[in-house]
């Protein structure tokens, strides 16, 4: 079964826990394959991705309690991994936001440079100003030229590690989306363990299997003790 069991989802705690599951890993798939080339922010994601089991087998139940049940030593581990994972995505956004803002002030203190540049310089004699404007267009064209030659280098790289604005506000849209279905997961998670609590599951049940024929053999041998 999926998480994503729409006809039993409202029937019980857990159906609505894994119907959250379903949309948290949704998201995780979204940043898998949205920032797949974008370094450690996806590397993250795939990690994500492929320790989804702890989540499933986390709220699978058991083969007599299906859909019904918690295996909370399970549940636990999943909750540390996802939180630390997330923690280190807010990290890496941070991170790039960082970045960002560094280049932005590099590239506007590159424009103001130019614009410097640009602005007509009088020396007083006729001759040696259009000899100096002459000067500057040829540098002007260079410069058009070497910023047509990065544009194409740029087009023709398909994908690029560097997160630019619209990365990371995506990012952050995915984190923020996750995060709330995250925070439903472990409320809905705990307002049932508190109930429930720990259960023996099969393992008890085996054990009892194990103890039921030594109690009745005990109490043949005490049943003969007694009449002879």
């Amino acid at each position: 079964m999926g998480f994503f069991d729409k006809e039993n989802e409202s029937g019980s705690p857990i159906g609505l826990l894994r119907a959250h599951i379903g949309t948290f890993l949704y998201n995780v798939k979204i940043g898998k394959k949205k920032f797949k080339d974008k370094g450690i922010i996806g590397d993250i994601f795939f990690d994500m991705d492929q320790t989804k089991f702890l989540l499933d087998q986390a709220t699978r139940g058991t083969m007599y309690d299906f859909r019904k049940r918690i295996d909370e030593a399970l549940w636990d581990a999943a909750v540390h991994k996802y939180t630390e994972d997330m923690e280190r995505l807010k990290k890496e956004l941070l991170k790039a936001v960082d970045a960002g803002v560094i280049k932005s002030a590099d590239t506007e203190e590159e424009e103001k440079t130019e614009k410097e540049e640009e602005k007509p310089k009088t020396s007083g004699s006729w001759q040696t100003d259009i000899k100096e404007e002459m000067k500057a267009a040829e540098e002007d064209e260079k410069r058009r030229k070497e910023m047509l030659r990065q544009q194409r280098e740029k087009e023709n790289v398909p994908h690029t590690r560097e997160m630019t604005e619209e990365d990371c506000r995506e990012l952050w849209k995915l984190i923020k989306d996750m995060d709330t279905e995250f925070k439903e997961m472990k409320q809905i998670a705990d307002d049932w363990l508190a109930v429930n609590g720990k259960k023996e599951g099969c393992f008890g049940l085996a054990v009892m299997m194990l103890l039921l024929p030594l109690g009745t053999a005990f109490g043949i041998c005490l049943f003969f003790d007694y009449f002879i």
